[in-house]
């Protein structure tokens, strides 16, 4: 891929976006960011071994843009700053792809989120992880907030790949009634595999990728990793973006606004919130 999407590839990343809450897009990465990477974060790895509590996750280190650093922030191992952030925030071909897609104001946290699976390591659960729902900006029918992910490895089924429940970013299943807060103390304390957390489902599909590959998720969609069932690390770059101008719609939809979103203040202010109540869930069909 050279960055420019035709416009048929465009519309059906998009539509994917909108519709299942993720679209993959093959071969962004330059190999030689990608190679960088590798060793950038196999150097991380080696100082800084998984810390257990993380055990689900693979880990879970944020690394800071130089530029962005507070000058009067203290580093510590799981929060620092380092210039490679601004290579991945900055890829041209990724900026591009975002523009075709039809992204409009993106706005990068300017950080990511280092996530390893070591060998043998665990499933994550099943989560979403949207943290404003008790903001009408939860019931937009277009995304808000994003994350941008590349796997620094080809990933499928036995060394931990994606899976997501397509279409959950809208549509309240049962897990959004079950599951824990994402993240917090009660499900990262979970030991029982047959929790629902963990469970394989028939409305989940697997999203095996390629190194360097992206992979562009709504925070409101409900996804989780299989185990890494190999003798080698699986790592996942991860870099969280806002999108649009809330209360506005992209300048491309054409569809139905929920009233919540076009009777919604701008400059209101609301508690986060990472449990899906408040704004419900939307359900397609209305």
């Amino acid at each position: 891929m050279n960055g420019i999407l035709t416009q048929a590839e465009a519309e059906r990343g998009r539509r994917q976006l909108v519709d299942d809450g993720y679209a993959v897009l093959p071969g962004v990465m330059p190999v030689d960011l990608l190679q960088d990477l590798r060793q950038w974060s196999d150097d991380v790895f080696k100082r800084l071994p998984v810390d257990p509590k993380y055990r689900y996750q693979g880990s879970d280190i944020h690394v800071t843009a130089s530029r962005s650093w507070p000058a009067d922030k203290q580093a510590d191992a799981h929060h620092f700053a380092d210039d490679i952030v601004e290579r991945i925030i900055d890829q041209p071909r990724q900026l591009a792809i975002c523009q075709s897609l039809g992204l409009e104001s993106l706005r990068a946290h300017d950080s990511v989120i280092l996530l390893s699976k070591p060998a043998f390591g665990p499933p994550l659960y099943w989560h979403q992880d949207y943290m404003n729902w008790n903001s009408p900006a939860a019931a937009t029918p277009w995304p808000t907030k994003i994350f941008l992910s590349y796997y620094l490895t080809d990933t499928n089924r036995t060394n931990g790949c994606l899976r997501v429940i397509p279409g959950t970013h809208k549509r309240r299943i049962d897990l959004h009634d079950i599951l824990p807060d994402a993240h917090g103390p009660v499900i990262q304390a979970l030991e029982d595999f047959s929790h629902p957390a963990f469970l394989e489902r028939t409305d989940s599909i697997d999203v095996p990728m390629r190194a360097g590959d992206l992979v562009i998720g709504d925070a409101r969609l409900m996804h989780s990793a299989w185990p890494n069932q190999t003798d080698q690390r699986r790592t996942l770059i991860l870099a969280w973006h806002d999108v649009f101008q809330f209360p506005l719609p992209p300048s491309w939809w054409t569809g139905d606004i929920p009233e919540a979103v076009s009777k919604a203040d701008p400059g209101a202010t609301y508690k986060p919130s990472r449990t899906p109540i408040g704004i419900p869930v939307r359900d397609p069909a209305n």
